[in-house]
């Protein structure tokens, strides 16, 4: 039985209880006031506290933390990664990580003497237990470390939820195990690298009461959409045609060839879980940190690390629908080869790393069967074609572009800063659209930010975030279609979203799903 609260009050009820009755009744909404003064505070109640298990630890890991530890009604107890710690990390700077943990945690000195960019299970572990005796009274627990995540749930008790920020190829069996425990996720994109993955994550998150939230709806306020629906809707480029959206993407090396070198497996590092799923091959660093992206096996290439910002809010704004086609067109690498005696040039065949540079082109009709447009990717330099009047150093290194028949709106890669371009821009100057309020990283008196008090409120039983995993599907499976023109050297491919199958190359439709290693099937 449940112990009755009285208002003045402090006695709490089981925290399992608590968070159960938020779903069934709504009880958060009718919390007494003693535990809404201690939010507003910042002192949240042990019991009203979302406890969470991060997977991974790695220097993206450490980059986004402060949001959560920020956040005083979530609580991390454990941390898992295959690797415990190394500073061999990737980071935009040399010290830019290390200095801005040492902000975070108040420790001006904190790890001098150490070369190298932070990461892994024990290093992550330090900063959350140095923030929260530092910043949260009484705290007196220890964060507990572990190279598998499952080691974690199975033994913590009362774990509510997870963040998931691990490699791309393990992302889809991460959530799907998690949400079959009963977990509430976040996770960074994609959903999966392969489309069979992605969906299945799509179809049981959908039909979960479980809360979920996509990192990259965070970009959504980073550039007025509405802007640029409004000048669609008022017919300033007449009628829409083609969205073209491009990235200076990949900024990692794009290995061409597979290792021939084994180098040993560093001490403390699972390489072996870190595979998951994926076919084993020998360790290599170039599968590993922020280069795993460019391996077919292990990423989802630049559209995915960079696609979701741009692109998931124009799916959302015009509801358009998943793509029934794709081409692609990429760049190629030559090698010499000695045939005979001779030294001659011969392009290398890859079927497992993606290219330099390369361009979609993709059919993707509009949900309510009423048209569809081209829409168009390009990355590693890449850029459409230069609007009539304007030079390439016109366009930015990043962007995107609306083109009707009668018009063009270019913007910045998030959307910012729209403009008509040439003489209609004056004729539609009154014409405007209402900018994202909250933007999702607007920080709450209490220090959470909007998005994750979104996700906190369906964690207890409010309506879905709008981050939610099932809202990113049409832009998921538009991108993992893409990844399998690209292993078909570029072939035009035709997809029915319906059945989820390439109608058009059976061999293409294999490449849908991957060879899963024994152990790990879904």
């Amino acid at each position: 039985m449940k112990k009755e609260i009285k208002k003045g009050q402090e006695q709490l009820i089981n925290r399992r209880e608590f968070l159960s009755a938020g779903v069934v009744a709504g009880a958060f909404t009718i919390l007494p006031d003693y535990l809404f003064a201690a939010r507003k505070k910042g002192l949240v109640p042990p019991s009203d506290r979302i406890c969470m298990v991060h997977i991974a630890g790695g220097s993206e890991s450490l980059s986004e933390l402060r949001a959560l530890l920020k956040a005083p009604g979530i609580e991390i107890v454990g941390v898992a990664d295959p690797n415990r710690e190394s500073y061999d990390y990737i980071h935009w700077s040399a010290t830019g990580l290390r200095d801005s943990l040492r902000r975070l945690i108040d420790e001006p000195a904190w790890k001098e003497g150490i070369k190298g960019v932070p990461g892994g299970r024990d290093v992550m572990k330090e900063v959350i237990d140095t923030y929260y005796r530092k910043n949260r009274p009484g705290y007196k627990g220890s964060v507990r470390v572990t190279e598998d995540y499952r080691e974690l749930l199975e033994t913590i008790k009362d774990v509510d939820a997870v963040k998931i920020m691990t490699p791309d190829h393990l992302h889809a069996y991460q959530a799907l195990d998690c949400l079959k425990r009963g977990k509430h996720i976040i996770m960074h994109k994609p959903l999966g690298n392969k489309m069979t993955e992605a969906m299945k994550v799509v179809e049981m998150a959908k039909a979960s009461d479980r809360a979920t939230y996509l990192m990259p709806y965070n970009a959504f306020g980073d550039g007025n959409m509405d802007q640029i629906k409004k000048w669609i809707e008022a017919g300033a480029i007449g009628k829409l045609k083609e969205i073209h959206s491009w990235s200076n993407r990949p900024v990692w090396p794009q290995y061409a060839t597979i290792p021939a070198d084994t180098p040993p497996i560093p001490k403390d590092f699972n390489w072996d879980l870190y595979l998951g799923p994926a076919e084993w091959r020998d360790y290599h660093p170039q599968y590993t940190f922020c280069t795993f992206r460019g391996w077919y096996e292990f990423g989802a290439g630049a559209i995915a690390d960079m696609g979701y910002y741009g692109l998931w809010p124009v799916f959302d704004a015009l509801q358009l629908g998943s793509a029934t086609a794709v081409s692609t067109r990429f760049s190629r690498v030559v090698e010499i080869t000695n045939r005979n005696g001779s030294l001659v040039p011969a392009t290398l065949v890859n079927n497992y790393s993606y290219p330099m540079a390369a361009a979609y082109r993709f059919e993707v009709p509009y949900k309510d069967g009423s048209d569809k447009i081209i829409l168009q990717w390009h990355d590693g330099g890449m850029k459409p074609q230069i609007p009539e009047g304007y030079t390439d150093s016109d366009l930015p290194i990043e962007g995107m572009m609306f083109t009707g028949d009668q018009g063009t709106i270019l913007s910045g890669f998030l959307r910012e800063n729209p403009v008509i371009l040439g003489e209609r821009a004056s004729a539609f100057s009154e014409v405007k659209g209402n900018p994202m309020t909250p933007h999702p990283t607007t920080v709450l008196a209490d220090g959470t930010e909007q998005w994750i008090q979104g996700w906190m409120d369906a964690c207890r039983g409010k309506e879905k975030s709008p981050g939610a995993f099932e809202f990113a599907k049409e832009v998921n499976e538009t991108f993992n279609l893409g990844t399998v023109s690209l292993m078909c050297n570029g072939k035009r491919l035709e997809y029915d979203p319906q059945t989820r199958t390439i109608t058009n190359d059976t061999e293409a439709n294999k490449l849908l799903t991957r060879n899963v290693r024994k152990g790990w099937e879904m």
